[in-house]
């Protein structure tokens, strides 16, 4: 239920924004971003009326779109609750032959139609019960293969480019059919730990774009417009399917890849024809499982550098020689190529924002292989595409600023500084760059009409075309003596091609299996080395230039994907080609505090959403009560707002409670109003000695806590970092008499707490971070209640370590914790420390020391289905021993001590194919000082 409430992250509170309303569709975007929102309102709605065809729906409303330019990070997403589409409009560095912003309006555009869809048939009556929220409800039943396979298949069907039209798009899917095993529907689909599956993007395309191959254009509409309406027939979308086509989703996964696999059976047979197995060694290790080596480099005729990743590790920097590899450094989220060059090795990576997630970075690294440190070139800057000259002295980048301005800097590697800068031609986004002499620069770049090959001449200022505009992927520039190499899909696989600038003449040089990238040459320029990919991953592989069988190449002449050719035919429209006109483009103020709250759903019974998060398989009859509820977020994710009326043990009660993001600082706040106060008095018996009453009050009781925190994020490379000081602050009218002067006063504390955490990135596999720490540092007091309560102290760490085999996990917990209670009454009824598993809560403690140990490991992993009710990914277990001592009070001189030991077992799964990870589990724990065995069971899901 709570997938559908997505915060997607707030933008800098420093930045004004504004508002223009077209047809369709209302535009919120920062100050400043004219041009780029008037280039998106205008791909909207040139395309909306084309892509309400083969969905058969149109938008009644104004659907929000807002634009976040600050963010490094490529994507888009289109959401339930509230219904609002969000675009990180930078291109991203793997862009294909088609402009950034014309390929994600047509992708989310497609998901608005999809989603406003949904809310027909049975959930029609249901928006006025429960508002937006019905419509991610509603989405449960519908596979995410279909949304965003169905989205791949519009984007490619409607422009001379698309996902549906590179090769490496289908590559795994390819290279598991002939020269690996192919696995099952829903091994594809949700995942796997021990098998690299792609994503469900591409087996969305395959099986939504042949459907509309093999049953017609509107199948889509026709099966979108059945399934609300028969959605008791379970499975409701594919019997709503089978409907239509006589087959389920079970027969059209199997009768989509026996199509696709006669096509790439064709494809095999070229190259087994080619001879081209004979001539390539591969240099890499052989793996046991999917492991990818891409981007290699040369450093002398025996060793070769290159990027290391898979299923089992992150992203690391490796040297191969003789088939034997050694790490030399861990890398974050490299978004480009590797360059070396005199025992260096350079490259961009993206970097996170102090505090604002529409806030990042990309900067130029740089590892000195003789000290073995990593040394940030640049800071806080949007830097991609870098070149490094002949020389080794100067780089060049690309900078696509957040106004949408696109330029090639030229940089001095000693000083850092900027030397000299240059506008792109037709503001083309630059992807790829590589020097071809001390101040000439080949520039890869993507434009309106596609992708093109330019030449900067840096001396003169002067851009020339090197090769024409042409719609397929080109990528990875490598320059070697008047001679240009590149990677490319054109004739249906990934292979290397080479350019002689001079004449223009252009040549197809490898032909592989499955595909070729990143190419780069030896020192001598006689050996060319390759990234080669197989069934469990990319090789580095190499071949003599001289052996290679060079065929002349036409560019605009590409392989035709045939699912791809058919749906174009059936939607006669492109937006690649088709003449745009100009729309009426009225910006506004957008202003944020008249635009706090955006209630988008209600219901008529109360939930908590974060007790849904939380909650256990068995507690969901406590977390639904009656009641009613308005849940409210607004369009820049700055406030998430929550209000209802419930009935809780015969109390009505009123709750509100609301987060709001917009300021440096996060404030929660919740207040409670409802239920019935107790007075806390202190009585004396005939002996004198004085003891607490707790008696019911006539009051309505008030329950409030604000929390005050500042979430600054600290990650660089391959470490998670982040530092959180927070202040929270609770009160209820509960009356306590103090102890000593006998005045009352409500019950009232103030918590702070400083956290810092610094762990390691987590491979696929991990079931711990592998390496890592978290300290938490808190203190509790009650400012007027401080005769009866004293200060407590506390301080947690926790540590991971690495296990015994790779992906094994140890995690050790460690917590002291002080209260004073010199010359006071009561002990404070607040957890700082966690109780030790198998024992209650012990809250009479002075002092507490408690440490626990876990050992996680993974047992096996099936990938087994269980038909449509489970697929089982991996049974794991994780062994613990829980040791606290407690002390309650001064003079006691042995404390109390409770261990325990226990296992917990669980099953990492998918239900009812939903694409959403499940654990359902066991515990078994066993304490030692007292109790019997206790049996409790474990359930999570992440969405």
């Amino acid at each position: 239920m709570v997938a559908q409430f997505v915060n997607y992250g707030t933008d800098p509170a420093s930045l004004k924004w504004k508002q223009v309303r077209t047809n369709h569709y209302k535009l919120i975007y920062p100050d400043g971003n004219d041009s780029i929102a008037y280039n998106y309102a205008r791909f909207l709605e040139t395309v909306y009326p084309y892509e309400t065809k083969t969905i058969g729906h149109a938008i009644k409303r104004h659907f929000p779109v807002i634009l976040h330019p600050g963010n490094m990070l490529s994507n888009g997403m289109v959401a339930y609750a509230p219904r609002r589409m969000e675009m990180l409009s930078t291109p991203s560095p793997t862009l294909y032959g088609q402009r950034w912003d014309r390929q994600l309006v047509i992708h989310e555009s497609r998901h608005v139609l999809q989603t406003d869809k949904l809310m027909q048939g049975v959930f029609r009556p249901f928006y006025y019960l429960f508002g937006e929220q019905v419509s991610g409800i509603s989405s449960f039943a519908v596979p995410s293969w279909f949304f965003e396979g169905d989205a791949v298949a519009t984007e490619t069907a409607m422009s001379k480019s698309g996902r549906g039209r590179l090769p490496e798009f289908h590559m795994p899917f390819r290279a598991q059919m002939i020269g690996g095993r192919f696995f099952s529907f829903d091994k594809w689909y949700m995942g796997s730990y021990k098998d690299y599956t792609s994503s469900f993007y591409g087996l969305g395309y395959h099986m939504t774009s042949y459907a509309r191959y093999a049953y017609g254009e509107d199948v889509w509409d026709k099966v979108t417009y059945r399934f609300p309406r028969r959605f008791f027939s379970v499975p409701p979308f594919s019997n709503a399917l089978k409907h239509y086509t006589g087959s389920n989703t079970s027969r059209l996964f199997k009768d989509t890849y026996t199509f696709l696999n006669k096509e790439w059976t064709r494809q095999d047979s070229l190259y087994y024809r080619s001879g081209f197995e004979e001539m390539r060694q591969v240099l890499s290790p052989e793996p046991k499982l999917y492991t990818s080596y891409r981007y290699p480099v040369a450093i002398d005729k025996e060793t070769i550098l290159a990027l290391k990743s898979g299923l089992q590790d992150i992203n690391a920097l490796v040297q191969i020689r003789d088939g034997n590899e050694r790490r030399l450094t861990y890398l974050g989220s490299i978004n480009g190529r590797l360059i070396y060059s005199q025992n260096k090795v350079y490259w961009t990576e993206y970097v996170y924002g102090l505090r604002w997630t529409h806030r990042n970075y990309s900067v130029l690294k740089c590892f000195d292989m003789q000290t073995g440190k990593t040394n940030v070139l640049t800071e806080d800057d949007r830097l991609l595409a870098p070149a490094l000259d002949p020389a080794g002295k100067k780089m060049a980048v690309s900078r696509p600023n957040t106004d949408g301005h696109n330029e090639v800097l030229i940089m001095t590697l000693a000083s850092g500084k900027i030397t000299a800068e240059f506008d792109v031609p037709e503001n083309a986004f630059v992807k790829d760059m590589v020097f071809t002499g001390d101040n000439r620069l080949a520039v890869l770049v993507v434009g309106d009409q596609g992708t093109s090959l330019l030449e900067l001449d840096c001396a003169a200022s002067r851009w020339k075309e090197l090769l024409g505009p042409v719609s397929v992927n080109i990528s990875s520039l490598c320059w070697k003596e008047g001679d240009l190499y590149f990677e490319s899909g054109a004739d249906g696989t990934n292979n290397i091609y080479c350019m002689e600038i001079a004449s223009g003449k252009l040549e197809q040089i490898t032909n592989v299996r499955f595909g070729a990238f990143n190419p780069s040459l030896s020192e001598d320029g006689k050996t060319l080395l390759f990234a080669d990919y197989e069934p469990k991953g990319y090789r580095v592989a190499s071949v003599e230039i001289e052996k290679l069988n060079k065929i002349p190449t036409d560019l605009d002449n590409p392989y035709r994907f045939e699912l791809a050719e058919t749906i174009a035919s059936q939607e006669n429209f492109n937006l690649d080609t088709v003449e745009l006109k100009d729309i009426p483009f009225d910006p506004k103020p957008y202003r944020k505090v008249l635009n706090l709250f955006g209630v988008h759903s209600w219901a008529p019974f109360y939930y908590d959403v974060m007790d849904v998060v939380n909650m256990s398989g068995d507690d969901f009859t406590s977390v639904v009560k009656p009641g009613a509820m308005i849940i409210s977020q607004n369009a820049l994710n700055t406030m998430i707002m929550q209000a209802g009326w419930y009935y809780d043990e015969s109390e009505h009660h009123g709750k509100v409670g609301l987060t709001y993001m917009g300021w440096l600082p996060v404030i929660d706040m919740t207040v409670d109003y409802g239920g019935k106060t107790f007075d806390l008095s202190w009585k004396k018996d005939e002996e004198g000695k004085v003891y607490g009453v707790y008696e019911r009050a006539d009051r309505q009781r008030i329950e409030a806590e604000a929390r005050v925190y500042i979430p600054f994020n600290l990650t660089r490379n391959y470490m998670i970092r982040g530092f959180q000081p927070s202040v929270t602050y609770f009160y209820t009218n509960d009356k306590y008499q103090q102890y000593k002067s006998g005045r009352y006063g409500n019950f009232q504390y103030l918590l702070s707490e400083l956290r810092y955490y610094n762990y390691r990135a987590m491979a696929s596999r991990d079931i711990y971070p592998r390496l890592g720490y978290q300290i938490r540092l808190q203190h509790l007091f009650s400012p007027f209640n401080t005769e009866n309560y004293g200060h407590m102290y506390a301080a947690r760490l926790t540590a991971y370590l690495p296990g015994v085999r790779i992906n094994d996990g140890l995690m050790l917990r460690f917590g002291y914790q002080y209260q004073d209670m010199d010359g006071k009454a009561l002990f404070f009824p607040k957890r700082l420390l966690e109780e030790p598993r198998g024992y209650d809560y012990i809250y009479q403690t002075r002092q507490m020391f408690s440490a626990k140990a876990d050992y996680a490991f993974s047992i096996f992993c099936p990938d087994f289905s269980i038909g449509n009710l489970a697929y089982l990914k991996r049974f794991r277990s994780n062994l613990f021993y829980d040791f606290t001592a407690n002390q309650i009070n001064k003079d006691q001189k042995k404390w109390n001590t409770y261990n325990a030991v226990g296992a917990d077992f669980i099953l990492d799964c998918n239900l009812f194919r939903l694409n959403f990870p499940v654990g359902l589990g066991v515990r078994i724990t066993a304490p030692l000082d007292y109790g019997s065995t206790q049996v409790e069971s474990l359930f999570s899901m992440s969405f």
